[in-house]
């Protein structure tokens, strides 16, 4: 509204400006036709000329602050453009802290369900160190129930302990760190396996 209003003080300036020089033409026409009235020309001539040095002087005021104004407009929409900006990679920023904390998350998960898998492969091989894979030949009852061995009671390995069972005593299968698949154990290793994965 002030660059307005400072357009129009020049636009008005300039019709003064003109209205004074054709005034000013007229007044020497009429002193050069009418001598009696000099006194008056010259004093209005004095007037015009103050007023003109007036204007002059206000109008190269205006023209300063008008460039003033136009260069605070430009920096104005600078800054605007900066906020712009460091408002897209504030947003970029935020995104980025998200998507880094779903990524730690995940990555606690992971190392959890390690530890976990870790203390199962340590747990077994601290088993396995303790029990033997019993030979065949060597037992000739079930390790647990104690009946003797036949064509119809056949012999089973344990697949925890190594130890050998009937089928009655061995009739299990549970997941091992040693294999992808549930594989046989005996009802002793069944039992501990199970009161460990519930514990869990």
């Amino acid at each position: 509204r002030r660059f307005e209003t400072l357009t129009s003080f020049v636009m008005i300036s300039r019709s003064l400006k003109e209205s004074l020089l054709s005034l000013s033409i007229s007044l020497s026409l009429s002193l050069s036709l009418s001598p009696s009235f000099s006194d008056e020309a010259q004093t209005n001539i004095a007037v015009e000329r103050e007023w003109k040095e007036k204007l002059q002087r206000q109008s190269s005021v205006d023209r300063e602050e008008l460039a003033m104004l136009r260069a605070d407009a430009i920096h104005v929409n600078e800054l605007k453009s900066s906020l712009k900006q460091l408002q897209r990679e504030n947003e970029d920023l935020k995104r980025s802290c998200r998507e880094q904390e779903m990524a730690l998350v995940e990555l606690g998960d992971h190392l959890s369900r390690s530890k976990v898998k870790a203390e199962e492969l340590k747990h077994s091989t601290d088993m396995m160190k303790d029990s033997k894979w019993a030979n065949d030949k060597e037992i000739e009852n079930c390790q647990l129930c104690k009946k003797a061995f036949s064509v119809a009671r056949r012999k089973h390995h344990c697949r925890n302990c190594g130890g050998i069972f009937c089928h009655q005593c061995s009739d299990n299968t549970m997941p091992l760190p040693s294999s992808a698949r549930p594989l046989r154990v005996c009802d002793r290793c069944h039992d501990v396996l199970l009161e460990r994965s519930i514990k869990k």
